[in-house]
C-alpha cells in the first residue's frame, strides 16, 4: 500500500521537476536591419564628439591653472617663469619647503641678511626664514656646445659664452761644445709647460687666464680681460705681453722660425708686464696699432717703481689689397717704443745666449752667460727701448728683420748717480718650406701632407719641412764697464750668434726644431772658474704640441 502511495506521488510530480531543472529555450530575436546598425553607429559617433569636446575644455583649463601656477612660483623665488610647452594633466610642480614657509615675491623681499663667505660660488640651500632666494643661485643654464680644433673648446649656440683650453708642451736637448761649463748648462730642459683658459663672457669680453712652468719656475703667465668694442678698437687690462719689439708681439713663441727670438729681445725687451692697453686694426685692417701704460719692470708680476712705462706699436701692411703688387700684398714694416723711469733691481743681470726671456736668474739653466751684472746694480734713471721691423712673407718664404736700440740708466752704491747705458740690436731670419706649404704670416701650419693626419681620409706623408737661418747681434755701451757695473776682465758687452737648422711640422699641433747654433763674444767671457771662451757652440733639438 505504501509503495503504491510513493509510486503515485512520484508519477505525479515527475513532469514538473523535469520542467524547473530545464528552463524553455527563449523565442528567437528578430535579426538587426541596415538602418537600425547605421543608427546605433551615428549615436556612437554623436556621443564621442561631445566627450572629445569636453576633454578638450578641461585640458585647456587646467593648463592655464598650471601655468599661473608656475607663474606664481616664480614670483615667490624670484626668477622668471619660463612656460613648458611639454606641461601635461600629470605634471607636478614641487613647491620649495621655503616657499611654503613665510617667503617673500622677489619684488617685495629685500636683500638677504645672511653674508656670503664663498666669493658668490656656492649658495646656500635654503633661503633664511621670511628671504626669497638670491638670482645668482636661481642663474639662468645654457647648454653648451662642445668642439676641438685647435683646443679644447665649449661654447653657447649664440657663441656669447665661451672657454677655450689649449696646452703647450717644449721638450728639448741641448748639448753645448763647451761640456765642462759651471754651472752646467746642457741637458734636457721643460722650458715651457702651459696651460691657457680663454674664452668670452658675451661677445664684448673677452678673458684669458694662463699658467707656466719654465726653467724651474712655476707662475702666472697671462690674466687678462679684453674689451672687444669692435675690431677697430679694444682695451686689455691685466698681465699680457707689451707691444715691443715685433718678434715679441706679433709671433707668438709656437710660430717662431727658430727656437727663441733674438739677442736683444731675450735680454732687453719689456716681456710680459702688468698694464692696461688699447689696441686694434684700422684702414681695412691694413694697419695694426697699439699703446698703454705698463707697470715697467722687466717680465714682472708687481710694480717695483713709482712710474709708469708708455709703450706704443704700429705695422701696417701698404700691399695688402693690391693686385698689382700681389707678391707685396703680405710685407710688414713699422716701429715700437717703450719709454719710462726706471728704479729698481737690475733685470737681467745675467746677459745670455740661447735664452728665452729676461729674468733674474745668474746665470740661467742651459744658457751661456757673455756679461753678468754686479749684484749691487741697480737700474735707475729714464730708459728708452725701440725697433724697426719689416717682414715678409710670400709663399713659402719668410724674411723678419729688426733694428733695435735704447739705453737705459744704472747705479750702484759706489756710482749712485744715474748712467746711461746705451743698447743696440739686429736681427735677420730666413726660413723656407721646401714641401711646398704657403705662409701669409707665422702662424698655425697645417702641412698638405702630415706625418698623423688629424682629418679623416686624408693622406699621409712626410709632414713640412722648413729650412732656416737666423744672424743676431746685441751691443751695450762700454759704460757697462767704465761705470763699474761689470768685470770687463771676465765678460763682455758684445755679442752675435748664427743659427742654422730645418723645422719639421708632423701635423698642424706637433714639431720638431732642429738646429745648431753657434756663439760669438767681443772679449773671451768666463765659462768656468778660471777659464775663458771667445765663442760657444750648441746643437739644439726641441719637441713641441701645442694645440
Amino acid at each position: 500500500m505504501f509503495a503504491f502511495s510513493l509510486t503515485s506521488v512520484l508519477a505525479a510530480l515527475g513532469p514538473n521537476a523535469r520542467s524547473q531543472d530545464v528552463p524553455p529555450a527563449p523565442a528567437p530575436a528578430a535579426p538587426m536591419t541596415v538602418e537600425q546598425l547605421a543608427q546605433r553607429l551615428q549615436a556612437m559617433e554623436e556621443m564621442n564628439r561631445k566627450l572629445a569636446s569636453e576633454l578638450a575644455r578641461t585640458t585647456r583649463a587646467h593648463e592655464q591653472e598650471m601655468k599661473q601656477l608656475r607663474e606664481k612660483i616664480g614670483e615667490l623665488s624670484g626668477r622668471p617663469a619660463v612656460a613648458s610647452e611639454e606641461a601635461s594633466s600629470s605634471a607636478e610642480v614641487a613647491v620649495p619647503e621655503p616657499m611654503r614657509n613665510n617667503a617673500r615675491a622677489a619684488d617685495t623681499a629685500p636683500d638677504s641678511p645672511v653674508p656670503d663667505y664663498t666669493e658668490g660660488q656656492f649658495d646656500p640651500f635654503t633661503a633664511a626664514p621670511g628671504y626669497a632666494p638670491t638670482n645668482a643661485a636661481e642663474s639662468r643654464r645654457l647648454p653648451l656646445k662642445g668642439t676641438f680644433g685647435p683646443g679644447f673648446q665649449w661654447q653657447t649656440e649664440d657663441e656669447e659664452f665661451r672657454l677655450q683650453v689649449h696646452y703647450e708642451s717644449q721638450i728639448e736637448a741641448r748639448i753645448w761644445a763647451q761640456s765642462d761649463q759651471v754651472p752646467a748648462n746642457g741637458g734636457i730642459f721643460l722650458p715651457r709647460q702651459r696651460i691657457f683658459f680663454n674664452g668670452n663672457i658675451t661677445k664684448a669680453i673677452e678673458y684669458e687666464l694662463a699658467i707656466n712652468r719654465g726653467f724651474g719656475a712655476f707662475n702666472l703667465l697671462n690674466a687678462f680681460v679684453n674689451l672687444h668694442f669692435d675690431d677697430r678698437f679694444e682695451v686689455r687690462i691685466g698681465r699680457f705681453f707689451t707691444p715691443l719689439p715685433y718678434d715679441q708681439y706679433a709671433i707668438s713663441n709656437y710660430w717662431l722660425p727658430t727656437p727663441e727670438r733674438s739677442l736683444f729681445t731675450t735680454n732687453l725687451s719689456l716681456n710680459r708686464q702688468f698694464g692696461m692697453m688699447g689696441w686694434g686694426y684700422l684702414f681695412d685692417k691694413r694697419l695694426d696699432y697699439a699703446a698703454g701704460v705698463f707697470n715697467g719692470s722687466r717680465n714682472s708680476f708687481e710694480s717695483l717703481s713709482n712710474s709708469a712705462d708708455f709703450v706704443g706699436y704700429l705695422n701696417a701692411r701698404p700691399f695688402q689689397e693690391s693686385e698689382n703688387l700681389r707678391f707685396a700684398r703680405f710685407w710688414n714694416i713699422g716701429s715700437s717704443v717703450a719709454f719710462g723711469y726706471q728704479n729698481q733691481a737690475a733685470v737681467p743681470q745675467s746677459f745670455r745666449i740661447a735664452g728665452g726671456s729676461p729674468s733674474a736668474d745668474v746665470p740661467g739653466p742651459g744658457t751661456t752667460p757673455f756679461l753678468i751684472l754686479n749684484r749691487d746694480v741697480v737700474e735707475r734713471g729714464e730708459r728708452l727701448l725701440g725697433s724697426v721691423h719689416s717682414a715678409y712673407f710670400y709663399k713659402g718664404l719668410s724674411v723678419i728683420g729688426e733694428w733695435q736700440y735704447g739705453y737705459g740708466g744704472y747705479a750702484s752704491p759706489s756710482r749712485p748717480n744715474s748712467v746711461q747705458v746705451p743698447f743696440s740690436g739686429f736681427y735677420l731670419t730666413g726660413g723656407y718650406f721646401l714641401t711646398g706649404e704657403h705662409i701669409e704670416q707665422r702662424s698655425r701650419l697645417k702641412p698638405l701632407r702630415s706625418v698623423f693626419p688629424t682629418t679623416k681620409g686624408e693622406r699621409r706623408g712626410v709632414g713640412a719641412w722648413e729650412v732656416v737661418g737666423r744672424y743676431s747681434d746685441l751691443r751695450l755701451g762700454e759704460q757697462i764697464f767704465t761705470g763699474g757695473f761689470a768685470d770687463p776682465s771676465l765678460w763682455s758687452n758684445q755679442a752675435a750668434t748664427t743659427e742654422v737648422g730645418l723645422n719639421w711640422y708632423l701635423n698642424e699641433y706637433l714639431k720638431v726644431y732642429m738646429f745648431w747654433l753657434h756663439g760669438e763674444f767681443g772679449d773671451p767671457v768666463q765659462y768656468r772658474p778660471g777659464g775663458l771662451q771667445k765663442s760657444a757652440d750648441m746643437f739644439w733639438m726641441r719637441f713641441q704640441l701645442y694645440f
